[in-house]
This record gives structure tokens, sequence and C-alpha cells, in this order.
């Protein structure tokens, strides 16, 4: 199924049945919040997790969208909503970098509980046609001939450290410039108003054609699949340069330890449901083997290091 097909497939606002929970002794329903707004990737994945919940638990679940601040307001309700299980977090990289980057009023690792990493995701290094840039290393010349270098879209999240990453990379030759989103960014650049951007995988695909956007490398520590498989990685050029993408499932901070365990069971059926394993392979993610919640504890902490020790060596203080 098409990413798009999967897209309308999932308008509807609540997915699943009644039935006796599962997860908690409730009969409400779990809360999946989403910190973005309706349509968007992240809403996609919610929605065709819902219904693969439904399927597998019989559970409801309401994908409740609380978007804003980059992921801050979706993240900051999940933090300070009940610990019983029944309210969860769809959460991304923008858990650790939005610590880094803004003053919130949570820690992540303090007021959030990890349940299940579900994937990961390279992303694409895109850069406008007119640019002419068709590797990395051709962005060192292309911000050297323009007076205040490149402009760098940064959708939230782990694209918009990267464009500090570029920055670092090009001896300070990048401007970012913030967007609210993947898609107002893409559009800008196609459009010729932006010069470079990474973008996840699956929004990047409409554009490897190469007629009006060139994507240049791909940024993980693995070759991406097709049709972005012979790009070049981004460490090869400058090592260390690597974004990958998460994606996973929080709790708040408190959640009893039995109760995260049967959210982790019933995440991790859901996970392998062949809709939900789809839209992962349409997304360009890899879908996790281990499904402990240790494995993300473990990815998060590292990300938060490692995020730390950019934004000490760039200079970077939250805002």
């Amino acid at each position: 199924m098409k990413l798009h097909l999967l897209l309308a497939c999932s308008l509807g606002l609540t997915v699943g049945v009644m039935a006796t929970p599962a997860i908690a002794q409730s009969d409400a329903p779990i809360r999946l919040v989403v910190p973005t707004t309706a349509g968007g990737p992240l809403d996609v994945v919610a929605r065709v997790l819902a219904g693969a919940i439904a399927r597998n638990t019989k559970e409801t679940v309401f994908v409740e969208n609380r978007p804003g601040a980059g992921g801050v307001i979706g993240t900051d309700y999940v933090a300070k909503a009940p610990p019983d299980g029944r309210t969860v977090l769809l959460m991304s990289g923008f858990v650790v970098t939005n610590t880094v980057l803004y003053k919130v009023a949570y820690d992540p690792m303090r007021d959030l509980v990890p349940v299940i990493k579900l994937g990961k995701a390279s992303m694409v290094m895109l850069a406008r046609k007119g640019l002419e840039a068709r590797a990395p290393q051709d962005l060192q010349r292309a911000a050297a001939a323009r007076r205040g270098g490149l402009n760098c879209g940064a959708p939230p999240g782990e694209m918009a450290l990267a464009c500090e990453q570029l920055k670092q990379a090009l001896g300070g030759a990048v401007v970012t410039v913030p967007y609210p989103g993947v898609a107002p960014a893409v559009n800008a650049l196609a459009a010729g108003q932006i010069d470079v951007m990474l973008a996840p995988y699956d929004a990047a695909v409409p554009w490897a054609d190469g007629e009006r956007i060139l994507p240049i490398a791909t940024t993980g520590a693995a070759p991406l699949m097709a049709p972005f498989d012979r790009l070049p990685q981004l460490r090869e050029t400058w090592p260390g340069f690597v974004v990958d993408g998460m994606i996973g499932i929080m709790a708040p901070a408190g959640t009893p330890p039995d109760v995260v365990r049967r959210l982790n069971r019933d995440f991790a059926l859901a996970s392998k449901d062949p809709k939900m394993r789809e839209l992962m392979l349409a997304r360009g993610s890899s879908v996790e083997e281990d499904t402990s919640p240790e494995k993300l504890a473990s990815a998060l902490a590292d990300r938060l290091a490692y995020y730390r020790r950019l934004a000490q060596s760039l200079g970077l203080k939250p805002e």
C-alpha cells in the first residue's frame, strides 16, 4: 500500500473498537498523543499503529494531535499526564533535540519513561538544482562562492541540528532557516528559496528524479535503500556527520513497571502487523527487532549525550 493511500485511510480521528482493555484495568481508551499536525508523517504512523493495536488487542485507541513549538507542547502534555498507561506519546528525535535547542519545562529522561523503540531511518541531504551541488564536497565550493554562505532549511528536531552540523562542517558558512515542518521546507527548496536541507526518506522520494531538487547524500551509518542506495554517505566526507531519525513510544514517568511491560508487549505486537511494516518500509525505516524499553532508553541517552556535545562545540544554548 502506497504512503498516500495509507494517509487517505487514516483520516478518521479515532481507531479501534471497545472491548476489555489488555493494557490496564480501565475502561478508558488509550490516547496516543502526536505532537504534530494531523496529516503529517508522524500522524500517519500513529493512525496505522492505532489500527494495528485495535486489531491485535481489541483496545480503543484515540489519536490525539497536540502540535506546536516543534513537538514541545505535545511532549509536555504527556509528561504531565496521569501515569496510568492510558496516555502515551508517539515520539521522534525532537524529544531530545528540543532540550538542546529550547528551554523546556520537562526532562525527557526524568519525566517520561521509555516503552518501545519502533524504528529508525536515515535521511537524505537535498540541494536546490540551481546550486549545482551533486556531492557533499560540492557544498564547500558553493558556500565559498556565495556571500553569507548557504541557507539551510531547518524543520524541527534532528533536521534543525543537522543544519548546525553542516555549519560546523563548512566552517560557519551556513545560515539556518527554521521551518515548522518538512513539507514547507521542501517546497521552499523546490522554489529556490533555500539551498539545502535534510529530509526523511519518504519526503525525499518524490524528488529522486533530480528535476527540481538534487538528492546528494544520505545521513546514516549504513547505506539507504533504493532509490538512494547509490548516494554517498555524509560521514564519508565529514566523519561523525550521522543523522538517524528515531520513532518510539513513551509514557509519563511513574507509570507502573507492569503497565509499561503491557504497553511494550502490545505495541511490539502492533509493530509486526503487516500494515505497520509496510508503512515503515515506505518511510525508509527499519523495524526494530529488539523491542525492549531498555533499547529505547539506551538510544535516547546516547542521542542526548551526542547532541549536548554538539551544542557545546557549536556554542549553542537553549533559547
